[in-house]
């Protein structure tokens, strides 16, 4: 069960929001360990990284598990590696503002660092995670479109596998994913990218400051390879990527855009209409070609 002073930490933050503390927590040191406690919780485990959308879900009762396992305890999850050959490696539990920090990251992944300073508020960014943000599945995730155009994987491992998927393949839609209940996500695997690559973010919220995304977009362009893509969120229940490598040489802003707006599915809500919606993520990608022509 909850015990020493993870328990009561999880009782200042759960009890005095009225939840309910009617689950064992688990804070294991190995990834086996990690493995095995999954593979017994089953359906009723939900795993712990950040917790910046576990508690919210946890105290709305959105979700009643009877297993809570702890990430933070293993440390290769913890492990920000860039390799020799230029691709990045981010372990499950590397937060926002270690990507914000890391100064490698820029030029062709620039993209992400400035992304992932969008989420939320400073003090979140301190615990919320790139994996969490993915896995939560989002359709207005900030790390997301980033990550896709950077052609970025997905780890998922088991006691005994892993496999790793691209973004798209990875979330289905709204708060759904491919994550079997007994896998978990150990890293997201960024490739080295090729010399000149530049990528790029952008984001309309409805105030300044911490805000949830009514669109949001990433550019990538690739010189070697001339390849220009563009992903988009907040826009369909799943991330839109749409390729423009026929635009490469002309760099048409305004068919890039109309591409783009045709290839998102938006909805209305209390946030945005869908024709709102829509409007924006064409003005976003022409600001995105601003970036890359400045």
């Amino acid at each position: 069960m909850v015990s020493s002073l993870a328990r009561s930490w999880y009782e200042a933050s759960f009890l005095s929001h009225g939840a309910n503390m009617n689950f064992a927590y688990e804070k294991p040191t190995t990834a086996q360990a990690l493995s095995r406690l999954l593979e017994q919780g089953g359906a009723g485990a939900s795993l712990l990284a950040g917790g910046t959308d576990l508690l919210v879900q946890l105290r709305g009762r959105l979700i009643e598990p009877k297993l809570v396992i702890d990430l933070k305890g293993v440390e290769e999850l913890s492990r920000l590696d860039h390799h020799d050959d230029g691709s990045v490696t981010i372990g499950a539990t590397v937060t926002a503002n270690r990507v914000i920090d890391d100064k490698r990251l820029s030029g062709a992944m620039a993209a992400l660092p400035h992304a992932c300073s969008h989420i939320a508020a400073f003090a979140i960014r301190n615990r919320a995670t790139i994996a969490g943000n993915i896995a939560n599945a989002s359709p207005c995730a900030d790390s997301v479109p980033p990550l896709c155009v950077l052609d970025a994987e997905v780890e998922l491992r088991t006691t005994t596998a892993t496999r790793r998927l691209s973004l798209p393949a990875f979330i289905r839609g709204v708060r759904a994913t491919v994550r079997a209940k007994n896998e978990y996500i150990a890293a997201i695997h960024v490739p080295a990218q090729p010399k000149g690559t530049r990528s790029f973010f952008r984001k309309h919220q409805r105030v300044r400051g911490h805000d949830l995304a009514l669109a949001n977009a990433a550019l990538l362009h690739d010189p070697e390879r001339k390849r220009l893509r563009v992903a988009i969120g907040s826009c369909s229940p799943a991330p839109v990527v749409v390729v423009l490598d026929d635009l490469f040489e002309s760099l048409d802003a305004q068919e890039a855009a109309r591409r783009c707006m045709a290839a998102i599915i938006p909805i209305s809500d209390v946030r945005a209409s869908a024709e709102y919606r829509t409007d924006m993520t064409g003005v976003l990608v022409r600001r995105l070609f601003d970036d890359l022509k400045a």
